[in-house]
């Protein structure tokens, strides 16, 4: 990578175990990276959306694969720049301290729920003014979602679902997620509400 590149969805731009070289600011889109058991078994570690930091170096090889999701715009990260280095890995740690207690506690709904509140929040699509709803780009397929909250995939079809049911969200389209009640939401995201 020089400069700026564009980068296609399904694009590994690295992968776990590889030589560290670069990190890479994303600008633009989404990235998951994950780690797979000897296996096969994957489990989606953190999703990047713009403004992340992606490959920090924590030795001398890559501890996770990076993935685009979407299109995306990647420059590399200059190592001075070090005040927007810091902002990205405390925006990081606070990902993982949240996803640590969604892992170890929250049942499979409020896993779903604190997922697409999570990526609503991080990619957001321009909404009316006055607009009591909130619409988003839902990169990850189902099967990543799955990787992601530790659930089968059929566990988030029935998630998905049950909460469409109750009016809570909608989509036509998988990748377009409507989010029709926020506090209901958030609720049930917190352990505080089910459907």
């Amino acid at each position: 990578m020089k400069g700026r590149d564009f980068v296609e969805p399904g694009r590994v731009l690295f992968h776990q175990g590889q030589p560290t070289v670069h990190q890479l600011w994303l600008s633009e889109g989404c990235i998951a990276l994950s780690q797979t058991l000897a296996d096969g078994r994957r489990q989606i570690v953190d999703i990047i959306g713009p403004g992340g930091l992606v490959g920090i170096a924590l030795g001398d090889r890559h501890r996770m694969t990076a993935e685009t999701l979407s299109y995306c715009y990647i420059e590399r990260q200059h190592a001075d720049d070090v005040a927007k280095i810091c902002t990205a890995i405390g925006e990081a740690m606070k990902r993982i301290e949240a996803h640590t207690v969604l892992l170890g506690r929250k049942t499979a709904l409020e896993r779903v729920a604190s997922a697409i509140l999570d990526l609503s929040k991080r990619f957001s699509r321009p909404q009316r003014a006055g607009s009591e709803s909130r619409v988003f780009n839902l990169y990850l397929g189902r099967g990543d979602l799955a990787d992601w909250l530790g659930l089968s995939l059929e566990t988030v079809s029935r998630c998905f679902t049950k909460l469409k049911r109750a009016q809570l969200i909608d989509f036509d389209e998988p990748e377009i997620v409507t989010l029709l009640n926020l506090p209901v939401l958030q609720a049930i995201a917190d352990g505080a509400a089910s459907v």
